[in-house]
């Protein structure tokens, strides 16, 4: 009778100590974590300070590096920019259906784009935050991003610094290209050709949002919807502002540089136009925006006025 009696008071004691011990499990994990916002307006909890971060969408692999995110895989696009490839150095490289890839580098937090066909496995791996592109402004991606880390505080400095420099600057370009100037960006993709409106790349946000300068209204109207357009080469014209910023830099000729069309356009015939490198300019990290800041300042000042 004593054995029994002594074995029902050390199961209760064991019980007592398991529940204990998974009290204690779940209010340290609550510790650990906050619960996010997705874009899709569904919460998700993250790890309050992520340790091993990876960046299946490129977009974001710089504003991450930015506030110290610890970056243990990295979509290889990255490795176009010449900007963004040093800041990379050691990280592992990833393609986009690298799902494999990814868990091997034992990640606590998955950053992809919200059409990810993959992101149900990634969920399987760690929490997942995926991000709309087109849903966020360039500032306001940043501000998320450091809502996802924890580093609102520096988000907020990088972003009053910029926007005091940014606003010198433009008034600095305006004073030599006039403040009514029009400005489009035109590049060419799979011998097709594109322009972009204030927050799609290719330095429209820097020149559109942060200098102030105008585009075309034509071509503002026509990148309305989705932010981008193609262009029909015998509408280039429509759409060529006084001044013209080309992503062709260090790509052989495009193809609608050599029709009469653009030859003719009186920003080519007054030299107004900027080249720039396309995959550097893809991006619209705090790196990317500072080198784009730089580059895209010096050479308006110094074209033909």
């Amino acid at each position: 009778m004593k054995k029994l009696l002594f074995s029902i008071i050390a199961l209760v004691l064991v019980l007592a100590a398991c529940g204990n011990k998974s009290e204690n499990d779940t209010d340290n994990k609550k510790e650990e974590t906050k619960s996010y916002t997705l874009d899709s307006g569904k919460k998700i909890d993250i790890p309050k300070k992520p340790k091993r971060i990876a960046v299946v969408a490129p977009t974001y692999a710089g504003g991450i590096k930015y506030l110290g995110g610890n970056i243990v895989a990295v979509n290889e696009q990255v490795d176009s920019s010449k900007i963004l490839k040093d800041k990379f150095k050691g990280v592992e490289k990833i393609g986009e259906n690298d799902v494999e890839k990814v868990a091997k580098t034992k990640p606590d937090l998955i950053v992809v784009y919200s059409n990810d066909k993959n992101i149900k496995k990634y969920k399987k791996i760690a929490p997942t935050v995926a991000y709309d592109y087109g849903k966020h402004k360039y500032l306001d991606q940043q501000q998320e991003l450091g809502k996802l880390l924890g580093k609102e505080d520096k988000v907020k400095e990088w972003k009053d610094k910029w926007k005091a420099q940014t606003e010198k600057d433009g008034k600095e370009i305006k004073d030599k290209i006039g403040e009514d100037a029009t400005v489009s960006i035109f590049d060419e993709f799979d011998k097709k050709l594109y322009t972009y409106g204030p927050n799609w790349g290719r330095g429209g946000e820097v020149m559109y949002q942060a200098f102030g300068l105008k585009a075309p209204e034509k071509l503002t109207e026509l990148v309305k919807k989705e932010g981008w357009a193609e262009v029909k080469q015998e509408k280039l014209a429509d759409y060529a502002g006084d001044y013209i910023v080309s992503t062709s830099e260090g790509k052989s000729e495009p193809g609608y540089k050599k029709t009469d069309l653009w030859k003719h356009l009186p920003a080519v015939q007054n030299d107004r136009v900027i080249e720039v490198k396309a995959e550097t300019y893809w991006y619209n990290d705090p790196y990317t925006l500072e080198f784009m800041r730089k580059d895209l300042k010096e050479k308006f000042l110094n074209l033909n006025s």
